[in-house]
């Protein structure tokens, strides 16, 4: 028996492999991607059915149960497109709302067939939602062997790491440009609206699958008003007005359990 010593250095783990312990009669493992030390990524969606598309490149839905690269070589692809639902018939859509950019798709030969070596790992760089299927912008991180047209393959969806040291209990003051409030979830939970100026639209980005928002809202000494957006459902159905005295407090409360896709607001007027 060789020695530790001598042995050849393993290769390079893809968060692939599948953990023998776990994995029953159906094949139903559980990819190395999804265990591990926090923190990681949620994942979306595991081990999904599809079929690859190599018969075209076009922005087009693939087809029931298929994905296709927008590159005759799927490694040198920029964007996959992905049919709202596996060939099991499992509707992912509702995945598309809650993936971030900076999250992981996984591509790998399916565990039943000829081709499990080949993989690929991409980042995704942006999410675009079409009739029937969705756009993902990707950047190839790594891969091993080359998919065929028709190829059986499973579809992982994992979001980005969670940042370290990130303390959510901080309060951060949301930046207007224009009128436009930009809120970045990422930044902690707490946050602070100072208006001088109306404001008309608002952009929420990086939101979590699920999480609740506090925003402490301060009236300028011109009474400004301020537009929600139609994600904002409110209790009852009638939208909440911010308070109109000068330097009045409000507090706006927000929650999704859709990754932003809708929020369930509460407005609490005049604080003393």
């Amino acid at each position: 028996m060789p020695k530790i010593s001598d042995m050849a250095a393993p290769a390079a783990l893809s968060g692939l492999e599948l953990i023998p312990g776990l994995q029953g009669a159906a094949n139903a493992g559980m990819p190395l991607l999804a265990l591990g030390a926090l923190p990681r990524g949620n994942v979306l969606q595991l081990r999904r059915p599809y079929a690859a598309d190599l018969s075209a490149t076009t922005d087009a839905d693939p087809g029931a149960g298929k994905l296709r690269w927008n590159n005759a070589a799927p490694a040198s692809a920029t964007v996959l497109y992905i049919d709202n639902a596996a060939s099991d018939t499992t509707d992912i859509s509702a995945s598309w709302a809650m993936l971030a950019v900076g999250g992981f798709v996984y591509v790998q030969g399916s565990a039943d067939g000829p081709h499990r070596a080949n993989w690929q790992k991409w980042q995704i760089t942006s999410v675009t939602t079409a009739t029937g299927y969705a756009k993902l912008g990707v950047s190839l991180q790594a891969s091993a062997g080359a998919f065929a047209d028709t190829d059986a393959v499973e579809l992982t969806l994992q979001q980005p790491t969670p940042s370290p040291g990130v303390d959510r209990n901080l309060v951060n003051a949301i930046a207007v440009t224009s009128g436009n409030a930009a809120l970045d979830c990422s930044l902690g939970d707490y946050f602070t609206l100072a208006p001088t100026a109306n404001i008309t639209g608002w952009t929420i980005s990086n939101v979590l699958p699920a999480c609740s928002l506090m925003i402490g809202i301060t009236q300028d000494t011109t009474a400004r008003t301020v537009a929600w957006p139609a994600s904002f459902k409110w209790a009852g159905g009638t939208a909440g007005a911010v308070s109109t005295a000068s330097g009045a407090k409000d507090v706006l409360a927000i929650t999704t359990f859709d990754g932003g896709a809708t929020w369930r607001a509460t407005l609490a007027k005049a604080f003393a």
